[in-house]
């Protein structure tokens, strides 16, 4: 993403990230930020409860890119596809 001018922070632990992201989240000057996938169900739970409860920053969950094959049965999918039933019902 530096390429593109974006500046990026890379975080070696699940509660560095939580600590990172409420940093973000309560600063005005940012708009969206953007998650790579590859983090834990706990983790993945509270950014899909931030998402639903909140309109800013946009949050965007970006697929790991340099993997052999797309996994369908990701923790992220699973959440998904369990709250699309949840609304058809």
């Amino acid at each position: 993403m530096s390429l593109l001018g974006i500046e990026g922070t890379t975080i070696s632990s699940h509660n560095e990230f939580i600590d990172i992201f409420n940093k973000l989240i309560n600063n005005p000057s940012i708009s969206i930020i953007f998650i790579s996938m590859d983090l834990p169900e706990n983790i993945i739970n509270y950014l899909l409860n931030f998402k639903l409860n909140h309109i800013r920053p946009f949050i965007f969950l970006l697929p790991r890119l340099f993997q052999k094959e797309i996994d369908e049965k990701s923790i992220f999918l699973k959440k998904i596809y369990k709250t699309i039933g949840k609304l058809l019902i």
